[in-house]
């Protein structure tokens, strides 16, 4: 068997780490990534950060811009209305399949992750998103396909990243607690039809909610 390149694996390190440090708000958008100070801080050489940028800058998280160089890419309306078609289109296939197959036991599972995300204190932006998003890829994880999974959770990732420095008041955390519980419900009764309307609505909600922050943001 082929091993893979050490300097593959080294830039596929890099872009993990540095894709968890523009979601969780360590890189802002906007900020400058300058590629010696990227090195430094991940302790590596220039060339697997210069990959990693390469591949961030196409799924659309890094641009480039002349005299500039690299930056954290500032989320916008059609960006985030692009991603939100795409899970309007795989999340009920996720979730209708989650509700017929899934057997007591991850439910139960399921069930400790959204305790957990009740149990936050204080609702903000980054506890609330990791633990919403370890609830979505519960089921993408679950799922044969993994292929299909890899996308689902792919376009998950990448709202993790364009709502990463957006607020988020109580009133969301209440709705996205309610609508979790309603999933769990469906799949407890193993209803398909009822998850994937469930799925629906919380993707809408959580929509219109993203697209009220940016309006904000921008009107500032």
């Amino acid at each position: 068997m082929l091993k893979q390149p050490e300097s593959t694996i080294d830039s596929d390190n890099i872009y993990s780490r540095l894709l968890e440090d523009i979601a969780t708000g360590y890189f802002q958008s906007g900020a400058r990534l300058k590629i010696s100070d990227l090195a430094s801080r991940y302790e590596t050489s220039t060339n697997p950060v210069r990959e990693a940028l390469r591949v961030l800058q196409g799924e659309g998280y890094v641009e480039f811009e002349p005299n500039k160089g690299a930056m954290v890419r500032q989320i916008d309306f059609d960006t985030v209305r692009d991603t939100y078609e795409i899970l309007r289109i795989l999340e009920p296939y996720f979730v209708g399949w989650f509700a017929e197959y899934a057997e007591d036991k991850h439910i139960d599972e399921l069930e400790q992750i959204q305790v957990e995300l009740e149990a936050v204190s204080d609702p903000v932006r980054n506890t609330i998103t990791d633990l919403d998003h370890k609830f979505h890829n519960y089921i993408a994880d679950l799922h044969y396909n993994e292929r299909a999974a890899s996308l689902w959770k792919s376009q998950r990732s990448a709202l993790r990243v364009f709502a990463s420095r957006l607020p988020i008041g109580r009133s969301r955390y209440k709705a996205i607690c309610q609508e979790h519980r309603m999933l769990i419900e469906a799949f407890r009764s193993h209803d398909p039809d009822k998850a994937s309307a469930v799925i629906r609505a919380h993707i809408e909600h959580a929509g219109q909610h993203l697209y009220e922050q940016i309006r904000m943001r921008d009107q500032k």
